[in-house]
């Protein structure tokens, strides 16, 4: 179960994500709305329930104790599984010592943690709240309050970034020894205030040799250190790979709850609309959206490591002779190994046209 919490304190600059202001009146109308969402999500109850995860926005802007009551009202109307992972999106200014032990004893048992960079300047460009030395005191204080899953958030691309600076930042994520890492490209999206710096000074944004500079360093610094490049932007140790995310992946069932968020289950895929006081009016409304299983199960698939079996192309409509074709066509960007199809560390780096070509 995904939960899309839409609130946040501030607005960085590079987010393109249903969000809304933070507004202590709204927010207590977004809690009965989830609870009407999830009272009315009848062909679904008594479902096993692997994982939740509360994205957003900042879902950390919320008490402890409003998760913790969300968490049991999903426990009684979804058969909940022991151990089920739990994961809160947090930012570093929220999470307090006391907030930590107090989530955590709600049942929120994993950690995602938006540091983004570990330079002062990155941080204050792209809007955020807090500053470097805060995220290692969350790390130290989630530690000390219990979570043992605890994932950092980094990008590559922020404007006036060097190989240095992002060097600076990967170095200092290693140090807080996290279980999890997801390193993310800067998209710039038409019409935000990023794309009018981009406009303003080009200059202080890296051409794509840069990024795959760094993209190839990093993945060769983690690996080293021991994380698993399980995702084309995800790493983990052994054991510690988000379960959650893996379900969108492998194309798996989901079901999500709040505005804007999509859901895949028994083969259907819909969303609510983006769309806080529309969401309100009706918990239950949704927009059906056109699935393709057979080709999203290429295309996410081989986001992971773990790649696909080459059938599933023909699964595709790829017809075998031509799925032999394109992949000795696309040789260095993809690769057969022990039976799967994956994408070789070059290909990572261009996946969606060769993705697109894949399946074409």
């Amino acid at each position: 179960i995904y939960v899309h919490v839409p609130f946040c304190r501030t607005r960085c600059r590079y987010c393109d994500f249903y969000r809304v202001g933070e507004n202590r009146a709204r927010m207590d109308r977004f809690l009965d709305g989830l609870a009407r969402e999830i009272e009315g999500a009848r062909p679904w109850h008594g479902r096993r329930v692997e994982s939740v995860f509360f994205g957003g926005g900042t879902p950390s802007l919320f008490e402890p104790e409003e998760i913790g009551a969300l968490l049991a009202r999903l426990a009684r109307r979804f058969a909940l599984a022991p151990g089920a992972e739990v994961t809160l999106e947090g930012n570093p200014s929220d999470l307090t010592r006391a907030r930590l032990e107090n989530l955590r004893a709600a049942g929120v048992n994993r950690l995602s943690v938006g540091a983004q960079s570990f330079v002062e300047r990155e941080l204050r460009l792209l809007g955020r709240r807090h500053d470097a030395a805060r995220v290692a005191e969350v790390v130290r204080d989630a530690r000390a309050a219990g979570f043992e899953s605890l994932s950092l958030d980094l990008m590559i691309g922020i404007p006036g970034q060097t190989d240095g600076s992002f060097s600076t930042s990967l170095a200092r994520a290693i140090e807080l020894e996290p279980d999890h890492l997801s390193l993310y490209l800067l998209e710039v999206h038409a019409g935000s205030e990023m794309d009018a710096l981009r406009r303003e000074r080009p200059g202080l944004f890296a051409g794509e040799e840069a990024h795959r500079r760094r993209y190839l360093a990093m993945r060769a610094r983690l690996t080293a250190t021991g994380y698993r490049h399980y995702e084309i932007s995800n790493f983990a140790r052994p054991g510690a790979e988000c379960r959650h995310n893996l379900r969108y992946w492998r194309c798996e069932d989901w079901l999500g709850l709040g505005p804007a968020a999509h859901s895949f289950v028994d083969g259907r895929r819909f969303r609510h609309l983006p769309d806080l006081e529309a969401w309100l009016a009706d918990p239950l409304a949704v927009e059906e959206l056109v699935a393709d299983p057979a080709a999203e199960r290429v295309f996410l698939g081989l986001r992971l490591e773990e790649g696909i079996d080459p059938r599933r192309l023909e699964d595709a409509g790829v017809p075998a002779a031509e799925v032999r074709r394109r992949i000795a066509r696309l040789s260095g960007f993809v690769e057969i190994k022990d039976g799967r199809l994956r994408l070789t560390p070059d290909g990572l780096l261009v996946s969606n046209p060769v993705l697109a070509e894949l399946l074409r």
